[in-house]
């Protein structure tokens, strides 16, 4: 019977026990959702903190790639043409007017003129719409034509890809500045502002390079030698006098005597040193010579 009442008891405090562990455990558990997490380590003030995650996100995060869309081939056209005339001076003004029609340019023009020929080099610009104009009607003209080169170059794909590097580069600096504005330490600043000074001059770099190549798509380049070649005359000399070929053979014979004169007496401290060598040199021969008698 007491072994009875003893097994009762022992159930019954390990019963207890068994609650109070469950009840401390869930304490325990409450305590610590109510508790919120430690703050992040920072060194200065929580706004700081805030900008510089915010700097930090946006630098994680790139622009997307921008493509842009040529709708038409970009091909530059030039070429080089000599034409011969009998008229250079008409030719040239025939020039100027088809020039001023198809609203060209002369970019450089260099006359020469010798014994040989007259010859102009002019370096010609033309709208790219006008180019097959300017070619066909040189061709048809009154002047032979002596040589022609045309080059037709597709330059496509290098526009392509100058324009859609130009564009990321400008998204870039957009962004840049977006984090200067939100940078809060001078080293931050420091460092944002060289990448913007960088971006800047390659974009006024690429944007120099578009450029030129539009140039060159929008309007073709011409090279057209002109000349007229010079009749050769042989002029044959006229057979003088007599009397007048003696006169200038006597002129031409004291003028030798003179320079002769004038060249004794531009070295005559060497006629001066070879005379005393002379004298002394038969003196002494002249001596031995006495001795030996």
């Amino acid at each position: 019977m007491k072994q009875y009442f003893l097994s009762i008891i022992i159930l019954v405090l390990a019963a207890s026990c068994n609650s109070n562990s469950n009840e401390t455990s869930n304490d325990a558990k409450v305590m610590a959702m109510e508790i919120p997490p430690p703050p992040p380590p920072s060194t200065g003030s929580d706004t700081n903190y805030k900008d510089k995650k915010e700097v930090s996100e946006d630098k994680n995060t790139e622009p997307e790639t921008i493509k842009p869309v040529v709708k038409e081939k970009k091909i530059i056209k030039d070429g080089t043409v000599s034409v011969k005339t009998n008229d250079i001076a008409a030719s040239k003004k025939n020039i100027d007017e088809l020039l001023k029609k198809l609203n060209g340019y002369y970019e450089t023009e260099d006359l020469q003129n010798n014994d040989q020929s007259i010859s102009y080099d002019l370096k010609i610009r033309v709208p790219a719409d006008n180019f097959e104009k300017l070619i066909s009607n040189i061709e048809n003209g009154k002047d032979e034509l002596t040589s022609k080169s045309i080059q037709a170059r597709d330059v496509t794909e290098e526009f392509v890809d100058i324009t859609t590097r130009l564009a990321n580069k400008r998204e870039y600096l957009k962004r840049y500045k977006e984090l200067l504005s939100k940078a809060s330490t001078v080293k931050d600043i420091l460092a944002i502002e060289e990448n913007i000074r960088v971006i800047e001059e390659e974009i006024e770099s690429t944007e120099g390079r578009l450029k030129y190549l539009s140039d060159q798509v929008s309007f073709s380049t011409l090279n057209l030698n002109l000349y007229k070649e010079k009749e050769y005359i042989y002029k044959a000399r006229e057979q003088d006098k007599f009397s007048e070929r003696i006169k200038n053979s006597i002129s031409e014979g004291w003028t030798s005597i003179v320079d002769f004169l004038l060249w004794l007496f531009s070295i005559w401290p060497f006629i001066i040193l070879i005379t005393g060598i002379i004298y002394i040199f038969r003196k002494i021969r002249r001596k031995r010579k006495n001795q030996a008698q």
